[in-house]
């Protein structure tokens, strides 16, 4: 059944169940599935007459940014959540890409971008932006069917009604994925609208949450406050963590939580070239694994695209029967990758040896570190620069530019991170900024990476 048909549904069979909860720094505000309904209920687009625009909107974790998105869903137009703070000239840059590709965009009912007349329709009910790992963000069309999603949902013991909390941000994919899929089945949905992980145990025990999705910097900093413990958690069923890797020490402690039942791990990407899942008991059998396969085939090739016996590291492509041009890497017979590395057991458990190059995986966000080279380059005092990802006990990595200045210039970090701000969004702007002499580089230009620990200052 679409969504319009859920939403009429949920609001006819049980109209006073709370539907969206949100929980903003100790404020409360919910609305019932009857009031969700009528709030969101469709009307007829003056956008849709005569092509399919693509509708941006804004999504803050907020019971307003939920019912915007359900009633821009409900339209009929394709559908493309936005971060809120993303500064007007990267989001303007973004608005002129899609319009190339889609035509009219609008945000609400004011065009700010009309394209060519030449574009092709978007055959998605949404979009989603990639996380830049392989370079801008692109735009990937999605489908409120869902697909297999739903069935690998209730592998982590996911049921229809059940109480579900989101605390990453809802214009990323899995808090995204996981808002719709709780909303098709009638979930109630409470929304923190800042993570902050004290507040975070308080409603996890009050609002008696059942499932829930998170990154392991949200996993590490919950674990740092001292009213965590399992009585807090005594309703929570599942939680799951995706978007970058967890370490040991931080998987032990939650499976030593919640049990090893009860904690799942989800590897894939927004351009949807597969997924694997592990639960905590594989994991504990095969430490360090991210799962097997679920609807999808892996491999392991070298560089010469042969395949590689289990064991051997190498590339990690996959197979789900999905055509995705926003993969970096495709085989003729349609396994497809995003640059990872990693091996295969002998039981076809996946390891992760190495990320893409380039990526850098800020509190689950990921971020290309070209995207903010680009932006440093854009200073005329900027000679060269390169991004690079450093350890952080909160985030996981956090970007550091190592710059260098042009002759006899006098540009200080300060402006730099004022430059910064104005053009990325504030997970991807540089947390550190240092000058060195000098960038190692090959005669053809390219970064020799693993020189560049001997140039820090």
């Amino acid at each position: 059944m679409a969504l319009d048909g859920r939403l009429r549904r949920a609001a006819d069979q049980h109209p006073d169940r709370p539907a969206i909860i949100e929980s903003n720094r100790g404020t409360v505000r919910s609305i019932t599935w009857s009031q969700l309904d009528r709030m969101t209920a469709p009307a007829a687009s003056p956008l849709g007459q005569g092509h399919r625009p693509i509708l941006c909107v804004d999504l803050p974790n907020t019971l307003d940014g939920v019912t915007t998105l359900l009633a821009s869903l409900r339209t009929g137009l394709p559908v493309l959540p936005l971060n809120p703070m993303t500064p007007p000239r990267e989001r303007a840059e973004l608005m002129d890409r899609l319009a190339a590709t889609y035509g009219p965009v609008y945000e609400h009912d004011r065009l700010v971008a009309a394209g060519t007349g030449h574009e092709r329709s978007c055959r998605g009910d949404y979009l989603l932006l990639t996380g830049g790992s392989t370079g801008r963000p692109v735009p990937i069309e999605g489908s409120l069917a869902l697909g297999g999603f739903p069935t690998l949902l209730r592998r982590t013991g996911w049921k229809k009604g059940q109480r579900q909390l989101i605390v990453g941000p809802l214009y990323h994919t899995a808090p995204f994925m996981h808002l719709v899929a709780g909303i098709l089945d009638g979930h109630t949905i409470v929304v923190q609208g800042v993570f902050e992980a004290g507040k975070t145990i308080d409603v996890l025990h009050r609002q008696a949450i059942e499932w829930m999705q998170v990154t392991p910097s949200h996993m590490r900093k919950l674990l740092a406050e001292p009213g965590l413990s399992p009585d807090r958690l005594t309703s929570l069923r599942s939680l799951v963590h995706t978007a970058g890797p967890c370490d040991d020490e931080t998987k032990r402690a939650w499976i030593d939580l919640l049990g090893a039942d009860r904690i799942f791990e989800f590897y894939g990407a927004t351009e949807q070239i597969g997924m694997t899942v592990a639960r905590g008991d594989e994991w504990l059998a095969r430490p360090g694994t991210v799962g097997k396969g679920f609807m999808t085939r892996i491999r392991i090739l070298d560089e010469d695209r042969r395949p590689l016996p289990p064991g051997a590291v190498g590339r990690v492509f996959m197979r789900n029967g999905r055509p995705v041009s926003a993969a970096i890497e495709h085989t003729v017979d349609g396994y497809l990758s995003l640059g990872d590395l990693g091996h295969l057991d002998e039981d076809g458990y996946l390891y992760l040896t190495g990320r893409r190059q380039g990526l850098i995986i800020v509190g689950g966000s990921n971020v290309n570190s070209s995207e903010i080279e680009e932006v440093v380059l854009r200073l005329a005092d900027v000679a060269d620069v390169a991004v690079v990802p450093m350890p952080d006990p909160g985030l996981g990595q956090i970007p550091v530019a190592l710059v260098v200045r042009r002759a006899g210039s006098g540009l200080t970090v300060k402006e730099i991170a004022r430059h910064c701000r104005g053009l990325l969004s504030p997970y991807k702007r540089p947390r550190r900024i240092e000058f060195v002499d000098d960038l190692p580089r090959t005669e053809t230009g390219k970064l020799q990476s693993w020189r560049l620990e001997n140039l820090r200052t």
